[in-house]
């Protein structure tokens, strides 16, 4: 194998899952997910003369938003909505219980994210889901830690809000809100 294809390979396996997690907490589904991982690693593979060692993460989530975008206005254009799978959790062993309940917490996180300004949505992902800290999450959005802190803080009291009403609406028999 030669230097170039090793360096392709290293990074593909050593961030494929952050990119493929992203893409899903970004609104894909899992079939989706999977194209759209694989044409930020076609970028990747383009270009990984220009890509700094030490700083692969931060190159492919740019990408990754990029990527996303793209995939999000060719949707538009073409006005088609993709359908969402049922269940495209993979078997783990769990209970079908434990696997609906995993499924209706995944289904409320992705509609609550998507209702975040994007912003709000990335940062709160890459804390929370990704366990990022506040300066490797500056690296990749390009925002001084202050900024990191207080987008934080803003998601995460309005998850808390998004969570009481939804709790709320369960009470009294609602679905998601």
């Amino acid at each position: 194998m030669t230097p170039r294809n090793e360096r392709i390979a290293e990074i593909v396996n050593e961030h494929f899952d952050f990119v493929w997690r992203l893409l899903r907490r970004l609104g894909f589904e899992s079939s989706a997910a999977d194209d759209a991982a694989q044409d930020v690693f076609v970028v990747a593979m383009n270009r990984v003369e220009v890509i700094t060692r030490g700083h692969e993460r931060t190159f492919l989530y740019g990408t990754t938003l990029r990527v996303a975008a793209n995939a999000r206005r060719r949707i538009r254009r073409q006005r088609e909505v993709p359908q969402e799978m049922l269940s495209d959790r993979r078997a783990d062993g769990a209970l079908p219980d434990a696997q609906t309940e995993r499924g209706r917490a995944c289904a409320l996180l992705d509609h609550i994210l998507a209702e975040l300004p994007p912003e709000l949505a990335r940062v709160l992902v890459l804390s929370e889901i990704e366990g990022l800290d506040g300066a490797e999450i500056s690296a990749l959005e390009g925002i001084p830690v202050g900024t990191v802190a207080s987008r934080l803080r803003r998601a995460r009291e309005r998850l808390r809000k998004k969570l009481a009403r939804f709790e709320a609406g369960m009470r009294l028999g609602e679905g998601i809100p």
